[in-house]
């Protein structure tokens, strides 16, 4: 398995990731939808967000967005971790873990002090497989604005 950047060629099938991501999580998108996305993803503009895509005999099993933030601390940079998803059909298998080792290359490669991401309150699947992977915890409290 290989943990690298989307690329031009990726389009078709992460459209088709993020429009199961989609559905995973209850939004209805219909079909085609997601090549929008994975066109923005695959040339973002420049400081925009980095899609990693996890592929195995040239299929793609997952992705990772992550946006790069300022300030962390000590005014350093950071990045957010915002949407990591394993596709059903290669769930258990270690995509995730892989995922995970490829960002934290990746923060490496940057100089970031740290990845810092969020997951819903009753994600209980997410929660156990961060603690299992050792992610510490903090309190914080999310704000949302829908302008």
């Amino acid at each position: 398995m290989q943990i690298r950047p989307a690329r031009n060629d990726d389009q078709e099938s992460l459209a088709h990731l993020l429009e199961e991501h989609e559905h995973h999580y209850g939004n209805p998108v219909p079909h085609g939808a997601g090549a929008p996305a994975a066109s923005f993803l695959i040339s973002p503009p420049h400081g925009g967000p980095v899609c990693l895509v996890a592929e195995q005999d040239g299929r793609l099993l997952g992705f990772a967005i992550l946006n790069p933030y300022f300030p962390g601390p000590n005014l350093s940079h950071g990045l957010f971790l915002k949407e990591l998803y394993v596709a059903a059909h290669a769930r258990s298998d270690g995509v995730g873990e892989r995922l995970i080792e490829g960002i934290r290359e990746l923060a490496r490669e940057r100089g970031v002090s740290r990845v810092i991401w969020t997951t819903g309150e009753h994600n209980d699947g997410a929660q156990r497989f961060y603690d299992r992977l050792g992610m510490r915890r903090e309190k914080k409290v999310y704000y949302v604005m829908d302008p």
